[in-house]
């Protein structure tokens, strides 16, 4: 760019000259966020060369530091490119290819190879003792410096890839194509940007052009599928995670990352062959072929679910023997599941299995029928020749048809695993503002004979004319259904309280608790949030004292990463932070205080909270309060005994509830809002009254006369049966066993714990 804006233009004289008598609002780290694209590209030369000039001031070299770690992405002219590629070159290191390719990519002018070709060449040749932690990055570059250059760096990769097949035809391809194509390959890496590299393109930005890619994954994945299969059959020795070398499982990653990125259709067959045999020996043994190429594509199902993959990767986890590997596939496929509601129409795409339109499928098994039924949930029952219904098949024929029993069975684990999926990427889809056509919502969704019964208990909101929505509830039948057939282009969306009023919420709660309507997840009781500050961070939830391991624990379950001391959730284009007071690392223990939510755009700069849709940002703000929640509010059976934990509910005692709270305090007032009405039991703004005890609504405590109390509960076929709860938490069951313990029972001996 030809002038910086003031801003800009002080970081550039902090790092160049004197030391500014300048103030940086917010510090060095809020200055450099705001940079745009173009300065920022501007300004990293000048970066790089104070860095490395070892008589730079130490304050320059601080303003430097913090110019190449912003999280913006940076955007080049060819003369800041050219004047990049010689700073880089004036006092080169192994990875600076790593941003010379990255640079070409993020160049937004043509840039003149002849002016780069020196420079280009220099950094690929002091990369050459790291090739193979650069090579992608210096095959782009190579494409720069020139045929000789480029050769030379060919015959050092081909001889150190020597023993991995894989990696030797994706490198044959590469030497074919361009360098842009080359860059984008460099930027896939298997773990993210580091601290001072630049952010990730956005997936629009980095497909690959050329179709000789899209025929090299689908080779090499049919060429690993044939090595698993030959292994398994014993045509090849077995050992332990040597199957495919690093070199290859990396090439597997980029092939089964593009492969459902495209949604190719002959995925399906792949990865349902694929990742099963990735996750499991052919012997007795608890190893795996190759641990780290099965969770390289189960992060690829993870970042670009289908509903085969999925199917696949549950396969894998079904199968896997290694404990640890078992742990890491449940996380990615709960997380898969969720993902998938950011694919609109891929998710939508779901086998029948066999159902016919009413949502039934009889399998003849002898004398006996297996009759699979798929309404609020999926069940199999067996039918006599006489007609009588039975949970369990007879006897005679487990004996006589054991083939078709086990297939009734397992096809009653796939329905089920079918409906769990489609259920989490129907909820994963709030947070992506997913909009579906009323013809495809009709046909995938409220017709399906699998997916019907999900989404008959859902409230839906179809659009009536431009702008105009109305919420249906098909569970409650034809007249809750719209008079007239919308278009088949109209929008159709889950219904979201964040969208409703008051009275509304109010209304679709009073509802479904008159149908006893048990939703396939939280949606009429579903917490929300509209928080009052307009810039790009909140305060809702500062100041709660909050466990770490349990923050850190439902953290990775719920899709958070740890990124310099906070949690950041990426959704969309945007990226929550979520600060907790502390280092945060895996296995972190102890307590802390939560800080600020702050929301941050893909390139780095604030996201005002103004500029969010309202189910977006409350979906996040959601998350973070389940965070809070869990490690602050969380009851556990331990509480009672364990003294800091009595200290953190003497602390809560008087505290206001969160909005998980006030929800919980809804329910309880329709569940038991006969006893309310007798006044044998008052529900007050933070506790259940019954007989004496108090019953705070956040933890689930229990005192009597200020006295912690523990209630002997029973459990198991002596507990007390729940009446109907409009959805399920295990507090909320907590609450209401304690109630209808003490309603049945009376004032019960209890043990009174040290206050």
């Amino acid at each position: 760019m030809d002038e910086l804006s003031p801003h800009a233009a002080r970081l550039r004289a902090a790092m160049t000259g004197p030391q500014p008598d300048a103030d940086w609002s917010g510090g060095l780290w809020s200055a450099c966020a705001q940079l745009t694209s173009e300065e920022l590209g501007a300004l990293l030369p000048a970066a790089f060369r104070t860095l490395r000039d070892e008589q730079a001031p130490e304050y320059a070299r601080r303003v430097a530091r913090e110019v190449t770690w912003a999280k913006v992405q940076p955007s080049f002219t060819a003369a800041a490119l050219t004047e990049l590629y010689a700073e880089l070159a004036a006092s080169p290191r192994p990875t600076d290819v790593r941003y010379a390719a990255g640079a070409l990519l993020r160049c937004a002018e043509p840039w003149d190879r002849e002016v780069l070709a020196e420079q280009a060449a220099l950094l690929v040749r002091v990369a050459g003792p790291r090739a193979e932690q650069v090579d992608d990055a210096a095959l782009a570059v190579a494409a720069v410096a020139g045929p000789v250059v480029e050769e030379e760096l060919a015959a050092r990769l081909r001889v150190l890839y020597a023993d991995s097949p894989l990696r030797l035809a994706e490198l044959e391809v590469m030497l074919t194509t361009g360098v842009r194509d080359r860059a984008l390959l460099a930027e896939d890496r298997r773990y993210g940007p580091m601290t001072g590299e630049w952010p990730l393109l956005p997936d629009a930005d980095a497909e690959p052009s050329d179709a000789r890619y899209a025929e090299l994954a689908h080779r090499t994945l049919r060429t690993a599928a044939d090595h698993l299969a030959a292994l398994h059959a014993g045509r090849i020795p077995y050992a332990a995670d040597k199957a495919f070398t690093p070199a290859d499982t990396e090439t597997l990653r980029r092939a089964a990352r593009l492969a459902l990125r495209r949604d190719e259709p002959w995925a399906e067959e792949v990865f349902a062959t694929l990742l099963p045999q990735l996750a499991v020996a052919p012997t007795s043994a608890k190893t795996l072929p190759s641990q780290s190429a099965c969770i390289a594509l189960a992060q690829a199902v993870e970042a670009y679910p289908t509903p085969e993959a999925v199917a696949a990767l549950r396969e894998a986890r079904r199968v896997v023997r290694h404990a640890g590997v078992s742990k890491k596939l449940d996380r990615l496929l709960r997380r898969a599941e969720r993902h998938l509601g950011r694919r609109t129409e891929i998710a939508l795409r779901l086998p029948d299995l066999g159902y016919g339109p009413d949502g039934i499928r009889r399998i003849p098994c002898g004398t006996s029928t297996a009759v699979l039924t798929v309404t609020d949930e999926a069940a199999l029952t067996w039918e006599g020749a006489d007609g009588r219904v039975a949970k369990s098949p007879p006897a005679p024929v487990r004996r006589g048809h054991p083939d078709e029993v086990a297939y009734a069975r397992d096809l009653l684990g796939k329905t089920r695993a079918q409906v769990r999926t489609l259920t989490k990427a129907l909820e994963g889809g709030y947070a992506e503002g997913t909009v579906y056509r009323y013809d495809r919502w009709s046909a995938a969704l409220a017709g399906h004979p699998v997916a019907r019964g999900t989404a008959r208990r859902l409230i839906w909101e179809i659009e009536c004319a431009p702008g105009v929505w109305r919420a249906v509830l098909p569970a409650a039948g034809p007249l809750d259904l719209p008079e007239h057939e919308p278009a088949p282009s109209a929008g159709v969306r889950l219904w979201h309280p964040a969208r409703a009023t008051h009275d509304e919420r109010r209304t679709w709660r009073d509802r479904t608790a008159a149908l006893q309507l048990r939703q396939p997840f939280r949606q009429a009781y579903r917490e929300h949030y509209l928080p009052a500050e307009t810039g790009p961070v909140t305060a809702m939830f500062h100041g709660h004292l909050v466990r770490v391991e349990a923050v850190l624990g439902l953290a990775v379950r719920q899709g958070w990463n740890i990124e310099h001391d906070e949690l950041a959730l990426t959704v969309g284009e945007m990226t929550a932070r979520f600060g907790i007071a502390g280092s945060l690392y895996p296995g972190a223990t102890g307590w802390a205080e939560a800080q600020e939510v702050f929301l941050q755009r893909a390139d780095g700069s604030p996201q005002p909270l103004t500029g969010v849709d309202a189910v977006r940002l409350s979906e996040v703000l959601r998350s973070v309060d389940l965070l809070v929640s869990a490690g602050s509010f969380a009851w556990c059976a331990g509480h009672a005994h364990d003294h800091d934990s009595r200290e953190v509910l003497n602390r809560l005692y008087d505290q206001p509830l969160g909005r998980t709270g006030r929800l919980r305090r809804a329910a309880l007032r329709r569940v038991l809002a006969t006893h309310i009405a007798s006044g044998r039991i008052e529900l007050g703004d933070r506790h259940l009254r019954l007989d004496g005890y108090d019953i705070h609504l956040a933890t689930g405590r229990v005192t009597r006369e200020g006295d912690p109390v523990d209630l002997a509960l029973p459990t198991g076929r002596r507990a007390v049966p729940l009446p109907f709860l409009p959805y399920d938490e295990a507090l909320l069951e907590r609450v209401v066993h304690t109630v209808s313990h003490l309603l049945e029972n009376g004032p019960v001996p209890h043990r009174v714990g040290s206050g």
